[in-house]
């Protein structure tokens, strides 16, 4: 299967930038009232199947390759894309 793995430094990145990455990309859990109510915020690999291998290398579809790699350039992350053939299904 045609797939693209994607790996992505944020070491340039202030931690704030970091963290507003992180929860564009995979989402958070978002808690209030003093913990009382939780909630799921979505990110956009919530949407698109993917395995994640380390913490900043993904593979995906080539299919949704593009929308990922855009939203990681938003936040000015530095990103290397490389075709694959996946040996599994996502």
């Amino acid at each position: 299967m045609q797939a693209k793995l994607i790996c992505y430094s944020l070491k340039n990145l202030r931690s704030a930038e970091r963290v507003a990455f992180r929860r564009h990309v995979y989402g958070f859990n978002d808690h209030s009232n003093n913990n009382r109510y939780s909630y799921k915020r979505q990110g956009i690999m919530s949407s698109i199947p993917h395995r994640k291998i380390l913490d900043c290398v993904v593979i995906v579809k080539d299919s949704n390759a593009d929308a990922v790699i855009k939203a990681m350039r938003k936040y000015r992350a530095t990103v290397f894309v490389f075709p694959i053939l996946a040996p599994f299904k996502l």
